[in-house]
């Protein structure tokens, strides 16, 4: 089988990945929203998971300052709003009124969650690493609920039509069907 060099899209390589909303707040209370797929697990026990984001970022700015972000799940229904959140500032742009989803008060961060996404973790900064130009979050998951139609110890893909992101404009869902080792 030939192989070809993929040279800078090395990162490809490692999608489709989960696509999320991430909540980040201002002192002042102002919020703002940022598509993100460079997220993962780094620790069950304590649970904690890391995040990497752009340092010209709003988000990074308002997460430096403040320590306290949500992790939004939505679903492939809200591509539109997903690719708004990922693709403009919010520090010229309101995008959290733009993507007209719902924000209601998170259990134990001061960021809001996303009422019509399925999924959620509130999550506190604990440590950060430098990583050419991203910074990776390493962050405490304070609180995790889902959706119970869509998450039942794993995300039923039946139901849960969840966005993945494969680079660019290009984003795709799970398959209905679950392979089992």
């Amino acid at each position: 089988m030939a192989k070809v060099d993929v040279g800078e899209d090395f990162f490809k390589l490692l999608h489709p990945k989960l696509t999320t909303l991430i909540i980040s707040q201002a002192e002042d209370g102002r919020v703002n929203v940022m598509a993100c797929s460079w997220i993962m697990p780094v620790s069950e026990d304590p649970p904690k998971i890391a995040l990497s984001i752009w340092r010209e970022s709003y988000t990074y700015e308002l997460i430096s300052r403040v320590g306290e972000f949500t992790v939004n799940i939505p679903l492939a229904t809200h591509l539109k709003e997903v690719w708004l959140a990922g693709s403009k500032s919010g520090r010229e742009f309101d995008k959290v009124s733009a993507i007209k989803m719902t924000l209601k008060p998170a259990k134990l961060v001061k960021p809001p969650i996303i009422e019509e996404c399925i999924g959620h973790l509130e999550c506190k900064v604990c440590d950060k690493v430098n990583a050419g130009e991203c910074t990776v979050y390493i962050a405490d998951v304070l609180a995790a609920y889902a959706d119970e139609q869509h998450f039942k110890k794993v995300w039923d893909v039946y139901k849960a039509n969840v966005l993945m992101h494969l680079g660019g404009r290009a984003f795709t869902t799970l398959a209905k069907h679950v392979l089992r080792a």
